[in-house]
């Protein structure tokens, strides 16, 4: 009986090409999450600088709110994209989770710089209570989210 030589190439041939698209893709998702990581890191530079710079022209005033401003982005946006950038196997975050998640640190950034810049006037801010509501329902959201997103893709693979 004649035997096919062709057929185990091919499939040899396949499962290198399967293995180059995977670390491919594992590349493309590390670089992803670097250069989000790249962005926080840079916000955070950008409220070390705007608080450094508002100081100087505050007449000596300063709020404790502006200058630990700086680090929501770094520990809610660098910190952990940064660990899932250099991670083995990084985990997938949802869209919908990733924005709301954004949008939860922009919140509370803004918040912080409300206060700080009501603090440095000399009043008592009372409305910044809305700031931290709505950047808690965010980032709950978010991690509500993104924990379905995972359970779903734990239930698909088995």
């Amino acid at each position: 009986m004649p035997t096919n030589n062709r057929q185990p190439g091919r499939f040899t041939q396949y499962q290198t090409y399967q293995r180059k698209a995977s670390e491919h893709a594992a590349l493309a998702i590390h670089g992803r999450y670097a250069k989000i990581a790249l962005v926080y890191a840079g916000i955070t530079a950008f409220c070390l600088v705007f608080c450094a710079i508002y100081e100087k022209f505050s007449f000596g005033e300063h709020s404790l709110w502006m200058r630990m401003m700086f680090m929501i982005p770094l520990l809610g946006g660098a910190a952990p994209f940064g660990l899932i950038a250099v991670s083995e196997n990084p985990p997938s975050v949802s869209r919908a989770a990733f924005n709301l998640w954004n949008s939860g640190l922009a919140v509370h950034i803004s918040g912080c710089l409300v206060h700080g810049i009501i603090e440095i006037s000399g009043r008592v801010p009372d409305y910044d209570v809305f700031y931290w509501a709505i950047s808690g329902i965010f980032l709950a959201l978010a991690f509500i989210i993104q924990l379905a997103a995972w359970r779903k893709a734990g239930a698909r693979r088995r």
